[in-house]
C-alpha cells in the first residue's frame, strides 16, 4: 500500500474485500461468458493473468545486479541494480503460477537503472516471451518509465557511490571503461562475430555523474501484463494509457484499480471466429474509457492469431534479408538478433517464427536474453535469441559456422556458411513486395531483385546466397509504377494475386506482361533507376491508431498467406511419402526416434534439381520431423484406432495441421484432384482474398461487448506524485457481482458497424 494513500481508503477497501468474499462461490460459476456452448467455453481464457509492478525496493536499498557484468568499473548512474516485484495482482492463478524472478528480470531486462533530468526518461514499451515447462509460451508486456526519487537515503547513497567512484578513477592509472583494453584480453576464438569486438564508447561525462545539489534523481519502474495470448496492440495501449491516467491533479474519472480490475477479470479473449468490444483507459484521467476491439481467427479456415505487425519486420529489414533470415530459421541455424531496442528484438523473433506455419520452432527461444542467461549462447543447439546492443561484447557462442547474426539497427544480416537458397526466392520476394506496396509500407528497395520488372535480368534461384547482406539506412516511399500497381490493374482491392484464366503462365510471361504495362504507362525510367524515389499516385491520409491496427491485421493476413502458399506448393504431395507404421501406436511411440516415417529419397527425386539443396536440409529439421510425427498420430485418431488426436498431441497442433492439409486439398482440386499435373513454375497465393473477407467481417460486426470499467473503490486519493501500489484487497479476488456479462450486440443495443 502506497504511503501517499489516505488512511480512509483502508476501511473502504476492507468493505470491498468483504463484498468480494461473500460472492466468491458464485463467482466460479461466472468464470466463463454466458450464452456460449461448452466447446466454446473450453476455449475461453482471460485476457491477462497478472498485472505486475517492478522497481526499487526501499527496504533493500541499492544492491548491485551481479548478472549485469563488471558494472563496478562504471559510473554509478551507468550501473545496474537489483529490481524486485513490488506488487502483483492477483496473488496466483492455478493455470499460470507466478514467476516473480523471471517476470521481474524480463520486465526490467537491463536491471534497475538510475537517471537524472539530463537523460532521456521517456517511457519505453517492450514485449517478452517465456517458454513454460509444458512447452507453451507465456507472454509479457512491460512499460518502463522513470520516477523521481524522493527518498533522501537513496539519494545520499547514490551521492556516496559517486564520490567513491570519482576518487577511485582519479587515483587509478588504468584507462576508463569503454576502451578496447578489456576486449583485447578476452578470447577471440568461438566468440561473437568480429564486429562485436568494438566496445561501446564511454558515455559522456556530463551524463555519467550525479550532483546531489543540482540534479534530480530518477529510478526505473515497470508496469507489466502477463498474458497467455499475445494481444500486443491492446496490451501496449492499456499500459501506456494507464500510466497517462495516473491522477497528478484532482478530477480523475476512475481509479487505477478500476481499470486494472477490468482487464484482469472482466475482459476475456474472444471465441474462435468472433470479436469483442472492450474498453481501455483514456489518454487523460478525466476522459471516459476508449472502446477498441479484440478479435480471434476461426480455427478451420484461418491462420492462428498473430498480433505483432509484420509491417515493422519489413520496415526494420529489407524483403531480401527477411527471406535470408527465414531460410536460416527453417534450417534450424543459430539465430542471434541484436538491437538497442528490446521491442525490436521481440517483434523480429515473433514475426519470423509466425511465418513458419504450419511448422513450429522446436528449440531454444528467448527474444530477450537476460544477462543471467548469457551462457546459453555457448550451447551447441539451434536457438533464436535477442541481445541488447549494450551487452558485453566478449561473450562466447557455440560456433560461428551455423550462426545467423542480425544487427537490426544497422540492417545487416550475416549468414551461416553455405546456406542454400529458398526455392523460387526472387519470385517470392516479388510477391511479398507487391503486398507491401499495396499497403504502402515504406521499405528499402535497393536490394529488390532486378528481375522483378525486367525479364532480361532474370536471376537463378539455385544461386548460393551471399554470406552477408548490408542495407542502406535510407527508407523510400512507393515508386509511381510498382509491381502492386500492375497486378491491381484487373482485380478487386485485395492483397492476393489473380488467377490467370488459362492456367498459370511461366515466369517470363508474367514478367513480360508487367514490363509491357509499365512501358505503356511511361514507366521505362523506373526500370532504369530502381532506387529512384517517386511519389505515390495514391495519396494516403494519416490513419488513426485503430485504423492502423486494422491495416496491420490485413497486411499480416496477406503476408502470412503468401508464406503458407509456399509450403502448400512445396509439399502438395507430401502425404504420398509418409510411411505409416504397421505396429500398435504404443510401440511406435516408444520407438519413433529410430523409425523412418518419410521417404525422403523419393520425395527429393521428384523435386526440381536446383531446389534439392534447400529441401534436403529442411527434411532433416526437427520441425519437419515433428509435423510428420503429428500427421501419423492424427491418422490413428482418424481411423478410430486410438483416438489420440487430442490426447497425444496438442489441440492447436491438430488444428494447424488440418488447416495445412485442407489448403493442399484445395490446391489439388484446382489442378484435377489426386492425379494433378503441375508445372515447376512459380504460383502466387490465391487464398488471401477469402481470409481477408472473414477478418473484415469480424472487424465490422462486433459479436460481443464487455461492460466499460466502473469504479470499484468507494474512496480514493485525489492524486499521486508517483505510480502507487494498488489496493490489494480489491484486486486479488474476483467479485461475482462485478463480473462483466457478455451479451450479443443485439441485446445490448451496440452499433454493429463497430
Amino acid at each position: 500500500m502506497s504511503q501517499e494513500k489516505t488512511n480512509g481508503l483502508e476501511g473502504e477497501s476492507s468493505r470491498a474485500s468483504s463484498s468480494c468474499s461473500t460472492a466468491a462461490d458464485s463467482a466460479s460459476t461466472l468464470g466463463k461468458p454466458k450464452g456460449l456452448n461448452e466447446s466454446v467455453q473450453q476455449q475461453y481464457t482471460r485476457f491477462a493473468d497478472y498485472f505486475v509492478i517492478c522497481g526499487l525496493d526501499l527496504d533493500s536499498g541499492l544492491e548491485p545486479d551481479l548478472f549485469a557484468g563488471d558494472s563496478l568499473q562504471c559510473s554509478p548512474l551507468d550501473r545496474a541494480y537489483k529490481s524486485k516485484p513490488l506488487a502483483h495482482y492477483p496473488e496466483n492463478v492455478a493455470w499460470n503460477p507466478f514467476d516473480a524472478h523471471g517476470i521481474c528480470m524480463l520486465s526490467l531486462p537491463q536491471g534497475l537503472r538510475f537517471r537524472t533530468q539530463k537523460h532521456n526518461i521517456e517511457p519505453r514499451f517492450h514485449a517478452f516471451a517465456t517458454t513454460r515447462e509444458d512447452g507453451k509460451r507465456c507472454y509479457g508486456f512491460s512499460l518502463v518509465f522513470y520516477e523521481e526519487v524522493r527518498n533522501r537515503q537513496i539519494c545520499s547513497a547514490m551521492h556516496t557511490l559517486q564520490s567513491m567512484y570519482i576518487t577511485e578513477v582519479s587515483s587509478s592509472q588504468q584507462p576508463p571503461p569503454g576502451t578496447l583494453r578489456r576486449v583485447k584480453e578476452s578470447p577471440v576464438s568461438r566468440s561473437l562475430p568480429r564486429h562485436f569486438k568494438i566496445a561501446a564508447q564511454a558515455p559522456a561525462s556530463a551524463l555519467s555523474y550525479y550532483d546531489i545539489t543540482k540534479d534530480k534523481l530518477y529510478v526505473a519502474k515497470s508496469l507489466s501484463l502477463v498474458c497467455q495470448v499475445p494481444y500486443a496492440h491492446i496490451a501496449e495501449l492499456f499500459l501506456q494509457n494507464l500510466f497517462k491516467c495516473l491522477p497528478r491533479h484532482p478530477g480523475s474519472r476512475l481509479s487505477l484499480e478500476s481499470y486494472v480490475y477490468n482487464i484482469l477479470y472482466e475482459v476475456s479473449t474472444p471465441p474462435p471466429g468472433k470479436s469483442i468490444r472492450i474498453y481501455i483507459p483514456p489518454e487523460e484521467p478525466h476522459l471516459p474509457p476508449i472502446a477498441t476491439i479484440l478479435q480471434r481467427p476461426a480455427l478451420k479456415d484461418e491462420l492462428p492469431f498473430m498480433d505483432f505487425p509484420l509491417r515493422l519486420l519489413f520496415t526494420f529489414l529489407s524483403v531480401d534479408c527477411v527471406i535470408q533470415l527465414f531460410t536460416c530459421v527453417l534450417l534450424e541455424n543459430q539465430v542471434l538478433l541484436r538491437s538497442v531496442d528490446y521491442q525490436k528484438l521481440t517483434i523480429i523473433a515473433e514475426c519470423i517464427t509466425s511465418l513458419l506455419f504450419p511448422f513450429q520452432w522446436q528449440h531454444v527461444y528467448a527474444p530477450i536474453l537476460p544477462a543471467s542467461l548469457h551462457h546459453f549462447l555457448d550451447a551447441p543447439v539451434p536457438f533464436v535469441m535477442g541481445l541488447h546492443s549494450d551487452c558485453d561484447s566478449s561473450m562466447r557462442i557455440g560456433s560461428e559456422a551455423n550462426l545467423c547474426y542480425v544487427d537490426i539497427d544497422k540492417k545487416c544480416v550475416q549468414l551461416p556458411e553455405e546456406l542454400p537458397a529458398f526455392p523460387h526466392r526472387h519470385d517470392f520476394i516479388a510477391e511479398i513486395s507487391a503486398a507491401l506496396d499495396k499497403y504502402q509500407v515504406p521499405r528499402d528497395r535497393s536490394l529488390d531483385p532486378p528481375s522483378i520488372l525486367s525479364p532480361k535480368n532474370l536471376l537463378k534461384d539455385h544461386d548460393m546466397m551471399t554470406t552477408s547482406c548490408t542495407l542502406p539506412t535510407g527508407m523510400h516511399v512507393r515508386r509511381k509504377h510498382s509491381l502492386h500497381d500492375v497486378l491491381d490493374w484487373d482485380r478487386p482491392n485485395s492483397p492476393d494475386l489473380p488467377l490467370p484464366p488459362a492456367g498459370v503462365p511461366s515466369r517470363p510471361d508474367v514478367r513480360q506482361r508487367i514490363v509491357d504495362i509499365v512501358r505503356r504507362s511511361g514507366g521505362d525510367e523506373v526500370d532504369s533507376s530502381p532506387n529512384e524515389v517517386m511519389p505515390s499516385t495514391k495519396q494516403k491520409t494519416p490513419l488513426t491508431t485503430l485504423e492502423q491496427y486494422y491495416e496491420d491485421l490485413r497486411l499480416n493476413n496477406s503476408i502470412r498467406e503468401i508464406f503458407l502458399n509456399r509450403f502448400v506448393q512445396m509439399f502438395a504431395a507430401y502425404e504420398q511419402y509418409v510411411i505409416l507404421p504397421n505396429q500398435a501406436r504404443e510401440d511406435w511411440l516408444s520407438n519413433r526416434e529410430s523409425m523412418h516415417n518419410f521417404d525422403k529419397a523419393s520425395f527429393l527425386s521428384d523435386q526440381p534439381q536446383h531446389h534439392r539443396p534447400f529441401l534436403s536440409q529442411f527434411l532433416e529439421s526437427q520441425m519437419f520431423v515433428t509435423l510428420i510425427d503429428n500427421k501419423i498420430m492424427m491418422s490413428w485418431g482418424d481411423d478410430g484406432g486410438g483416438g489420440c488426436s487430442l490426447d497425444s498431441i496438442n489441440g492447436d497442433v491438430e488444428f494447424n495441421l488440418k488447416l495445412f492439409d485442407n489448403r493442399i486439398k484445395i490446391l489439388r482440386k484446382r489442378y484435377g484432384g489426386e492425379s494433378m499435373i503441375r508445372t515447376a513454375n512459380y504460383e502466387p497465393c490465391l487464398s488471401a482474398r477469402e481470409t481477408q473477407k472473414l477478418l473484415d467481417k469480424r472487424l465490422a460486426s462486433i459479436d460481443m461487448e464487455v461492460a466499460p470499467p466502473s469504479e470499484i473503490l468507494d474512496k480514493r486519493p485525489p492524486y499521486y506524485r508517483s505510480f502507487p501500489l494498488l489496493e490489494k484487497s480489491a484486486l486479488n479476488q474476483e467479485c461475482a457481482s462485478r463480473y462483466a456479462k457478455y451479451a450479443s450486440v443485439h441485446e445490448c443495443g451496440v452499433d454493429k458497424r463497430g
